[in-house]
């Protein structure tokens, strides 16, 4: 009777062990894609950001073809970086601030401003940008954490649900 209950509190040590694990590893792979996204979007941004400031050289309403095509080219990329950011990160609100800022640096037309005028927007653009940055780590940081619902959806592995 002992080597029974053994063998079955063994069992499900070792499945609990095991979900463990397998939820930690989940996380860590959830974690490095989130650090690949949204450092990717940052990227995009400054980049975006110095391509506007860069067109400027040209004066008020003298934008550089060959740069639009490079504007064009980084907001496509940047495009690609919002689907995947919906997909690994749970706050929908955040994407949707992520989404925001991306749309208000491509579509503001910024060959029709003074360079006061394109640092006031560049200027309000940025902190709201940090904003949504602070967010981004706090997002990542809640991805550490091993929480209840995590538990819960190990021990729902135990229960067929149709």
């Amino acid at each position: 009777m002992n080597i029974i209950v053994s063998l079955i509190i063994g069992l499900a040590v070792g499945y609990f062990f095991h979900s463990i694990t397998m939820k930690i590893s989940f996380k860590q792979r959830t974690i490095e894609n989130k650090i690949k996204v949204y450092d990717a979007i940052i990227g995009h941004w400054v980049r975006m950001r110095n391509l506007v400031f860069g067109c400027l050289l040209y004066g008020p309403n003298r934008i550089d073809p060959r740069e639009n095509r490079d504007f064009d080219r980084i907001y496509g990329e940047s495009q690609a970086l919002m689907g995947e950011a919906i997909l690994v990160c749970e706050d929908r609100e955040l994407t949707d601030d992520i989404i925001e800022i991306n749309e208000r640096l491509y579509r503001t037309n910024w060959g029709e401003f003074n360079i006061n005028e394109v640092n006031t927007n560049m200027e309000n653009i940025r902190t709201e940008a940090m904003n949504v940055v602070s967010r981004m780590r706090e997002d990542i940081r809640r991805s550490t954490r091993l929480e209840l619902s995590d538990l819960s959806h190990i021990l729902g592995g135990l229960i067929n649900r149709n």
